[in-house]
């Protein structure tokens, strides 16, 4: 969501949009479901998951790899009056209540949890509260859908993070009242200056301010509508958790009351401005009545004077009891009315008159006849006013999500068959609501399903930005979606059945928490109805392929006998879940032996920093060395670290190692035999595992020299705990251990160890160690690799490699044939695989 919503205004009467449509328009009921209903189920509830704000995965809510948690700011929100960055509360209220605000005493407040409202992380009132209630409703009115379908804790986790928000956010005295109502969280207009996942948005450079609902700048119909979600959590959690209910509906007649002794509308940052509260206060009081049997909410409601008028919440649409009212538009986040009457039709039976209950039955049942187009008459015959449908029959109030809107009808037409009963009208009602929910599964004339995921043919580019992953702050940067956004339903067609995919279209490619919420309802409403044949297997997301997301790169600028000029990049591109990092730091692996070799040191050596991408952005990187790492035999590196900087995309470094002429102004420098300069080009940036990538000193990409043994040292760390690794003695025994018998022949006896020390989705850095474990030298060796899979050998160091897959051959080179007895030589390769692999056979010979 981009810009305010181009929201159709709430009518009085049908004459301000009503339209007169034929009666022969296109017929488009259906009684058979042409889509897989219990599968759209279960993926429709996963959209929310996505849409988590908070600690989702730390607190074992989330069940998409590709969020974590996000908006770690929400806990610790500053309690101050700052409409930027703390909250909308004066400073006399904040001191009068600020043990109640602030029991902790540490000035902030903890809003965390609660959900994004579309593909933009503001976490919006009215929106949220209708979601939450809506959802709640589905559940509340399809619980057996949600059972027999196996979605029943998973309707149930959403729903608490929802409440758990609601309740985190009400404030209350020491008496138990309601003194301040967080409903909003983020900035509209600061929030949509920037394009990328949640978990990488950081407060300080988009705030968060939080909105409250208080005596000083009240907001009833925010309080109301979060009132009415938990009440529904009270009804749909008494069994599983009395406690936490109770709680629900504790808080949930606190908040009513709050908002009736404090009338006025919130702010919406103009995204979702409100008209009035009168249908919100509505809403909660008709769910209050029910969760509780005092018939004094319906008497806020429904009251009315002696002469006839109504006083409760339906004078704002209604004045008198004679008098009569359509409704042309819909259940939705700001117009709760459909939802109201659905409720109020049944249940004010018997506790008002007959007639007035006639009137909110047919308030309920001409509204679902308008949503129809005609293809089910009013009972008034000679009334043609309908909303009109596409040339395909889809009902369209409003192209900005038009299957929102739509869905929300549909699930008002399943509940009144559940309420009016087993007649032809209530079933006519629901056939028309199955065919549009056919033409959204994928029976429109684009063949396409406006639900996420579902079908063959579906909607790829919703207006997300989560899902999308993207980079630089870009809608079009990737062209594709990283991420599938399971279940989310699309904004939709518009009146002549055209729909444009495109990410940055939000009015036809937008999806959003409110969306969801009456398509939820629905699919369970139609299982409960039309269900009888369809096939109840589970469905979960496909796991995603394994994405590389952290690795080196390197660039050769210049090389000759004196020095060594590179180009670095650290690349942080992790996506499941995207992840901030501030300790990343580099290792440049060099080796000096040929300056050794002609009487030089490494005190010889210099370097030069010519380029630091860091220094214009957060701070310089740290570059530290030379630092020896196996000095016996020349090896040492430089170190750059980027402690207390944040990166996510990636960093580029360039240096230069330089070394000194000797005495005869002779240069010796030869990088030939550096590990970091292994396969690196003046082409382009490559990948490059010889620099290994480290967090807070810990191995996660690439590979360090192994150290010799006669070095003295010991092996270098290694990236993976459970390293695999083949031993052999000649030939692979798969036994993993070392035979340490010593030949007393005066030959050498070589055995070979094979491990894997680093491996990401596409292949794998190995490790071959050959010991000499007889008592004679060995003047060279060769091992053998035999693969059982499509295992190919890529890059290899310290060997001559010669075959292809799955044999290859490994020689010594000139200077490492060598082994004294007891020590041992090592090389190293990388490999490339399919998915998975299997440990080779590997064997060793030596002279």
């Amino acid at each position: 969501m981009n810009f305010p919503k181009n929201k159709l205004h709430r009518c009085i009467t049908a004459s301000a949009l009503a339209l007169s449509v034929p009666i022969t328009a296109l017929a488009l009921t259906a009684n058979e479901p042409t889509g897989d209903l219990v599968q759209a189920l279960q993926m429709s509830l996963y959209f929310y998951d996505a849409e988590e704000s908070g600690p989702s995965v730390s607190s074992g809510n989330q069940r998409l790899e590709w969020r974590g948690d996000s908006e770690p700011s929400d806990s610790e929100i500053p309690l101050e009056y700052n409409l930027v960055s703390g909250v909308n509360l004066d400073e006399d209220f904040i001191e009068q209540y600020r043990d109640n605000l602030d029991p902790d005493g540490n000035g902030t407040v903890d809003l965390s949890g609660g959900f994004h409202d579309a593909g933009d992380h503001v976490k919006f009132g009215l929106p949220q509260s209708y979601a939450a209630s809506t959802l709640g409703w589905g559940l509340y009115e399809f619980r057996d859908s949600f059972e027999a379908t196996g979605s029943l804790d998973h309707a149930l986790e959403e729903l608490k993070w929802f409440t758990d928000y609601f309740l985190r956010s009400t404030f209350r005295d020491d008496n138990g009242d309601v003194i301040a109502f967080n409903y909003m969280v983020g900035d509209g207009s600061t929030d949509h200056n920037y394009w990328g996942p949640p978990e990488l948005q950081l407060s300080d450079e988009f705030p968060r301010p939080a909105s409250f609902a208080y005596e000083g700048d009240p907001a009833s119909d925010q309080a109301a509508g979060a009132a009415a979600a938990l009440t529904l959590m009270y009804l749909n959690y008494s069994e599983i958790d009395s406690d936490y209910a109770d709680e629900c509906l504790e808080y949930a007649k606190a908040l009513y009351e709050f908002a009736v002794n404090n009338r006025g509308l919130g702010t919406d940052d103009g995204f979702y401005t409100s008209s009035y509260d009168e249908d919100e206060m509505s809403w909660a009081a008709v769910w209050l009545y029910i969760a509780t049997d005092n018939t004094d909410y319906l008497d806020d409601i429904v009251a009315i004077d002696a002469n006839g008028n109504y006083t409760g919440y339906l004078s704002k649409i209604i004045s008198t009891t004679a008098d009569s009212w359509q409704n042309i538009w819909v259940h939705s986040w700001d117009t709760v009315w459909g939802g109201v009457f659905a409720k109020l039709a049944p249940v004010s039976e018997g506790y008002v008159s007959d007639d007035l209950n006639d009137n909110f039955w047919y308030y309920f049942q001409w509204n679902l006849e308008y949503w129809t187009a005609g293809e089910v008459e009013h009972s008034d015959t000679s009334d043609t006013n309908y909303l009109t449908a596409s040339p395909a029959g889809f009902s369209v109030i409003n192209t900005w999500g038009s299957a929102r809107y739509n869905t929300a009808a549909q699930l008002c037409a399943l509940v009144y068959r559940k309420y009016a009963g087993e007649t032809e009208k209530a079933i006519a009602l629901t056939d028309w609501a199955l065919s549009q929910m056919n033409y959204i599964m994928g029976d429109n004339p684009l063949e396409k399903s406006y639900i996420v995921g579902y079908g063959d043919s579906y909607v790829q580019h919703p207006h997300h930005r989560a899902a999308h992953g993207g980079e630089d702050n870009s809608m079009l940067i990737p062209a594709e979606h990283k991420h599938t956004l399971w279940g989310a339903l699309a904004a939709g067609p518009d009146i002549d059945d055209y729909h444009n995919d495109d990410i940055t279209d939000y009015v036809y490619n937008e999806v959003a928490i409110d969306y969801n919420a009456g398509f939820v309802g629905a699919l369970a409403g139609f299982i409960e109805y039309y269900g009888e044949d369809q096939v109840y297997d589970s469905w979960e997301p496909e796991a995603e392929e394994e994405v590389l997301g952290l690795y080196s790169m390197a660039k050769l600028e210049q090389d000759n006998d004196e020095r060594t000029q590179i180009t670095l990049q650290l690349n942080n591109k992790t996506s499941q879940p995207p992840t901030l990092y501030d300790a990343f730091s580099l290792k440049y692996f060099f080796n000096i032996s040929e300056l050794i070799e002609n009487g030089q040191s490494i005190d010889d050596v210099s370097y030069e920093i010519y380029y630091d991408e860091s220094s214009y952005f957060d701070g310089a990187a740290t570059v530290t060395g030379p630092i020896a790492w196996d000095a016996t035999n020349g090896i040492y590196y430089m170190n750059i670290a980027w402690d207390g900087i944040n990166i996510w995309g990636d960093m580029q470094i360039q240096f230069a190692l330089l070394a000194d002429q000797d005495s005869t102004w002779t240069a010796y420098w030869d990088s030939s035999n550096d590990w970091s300069m292994t396969d690196v080009t003046a082409a382009s940036l490559d990948y490059s595992p010889y620099v290994p990538l480290y967090i807070d000193g810990e191995l996660i990409y690439g590979s360090e020299p192994v150290i010799s043994e006669s070095s003295g040292e010991t092996d270098s760390t290694e990236n993976n705990d459970d390293s695999e690794t083949i031993d052999d003695s000649g030939t692979t025994d798969g036994s993993g251990d070392t035979d340490d018998t010593v030949d007393s022949s005066g030959v050498p006896e070589c055995n070979v160890d094979y491990s894997v020390v680093n491996e990401w989705s596409t292949g794998y850095i190995g490790s071959v160690t050959i010991s000499n474990n007889g008592e004679g030298e060995a003047i060279s060796w060769q091992t053998t690799i035999t693969y059982s899979d499509n295992t190919e050998i890529v890059n290899s160091w310290q060997a001559d490699v010669s075959g292809e897959s799955p044999t290859y051959s490994a020689s010594s080179q000139s200077w490492n044939g060598s082994i004294d007895a007891g020590d041992s030589v090592s090389w190293g390769f990388e490999a490339s695989i399919n998915d998975s692999y299997e440990l080779p056979a590997v064997s060793v010979t030596c002279e």
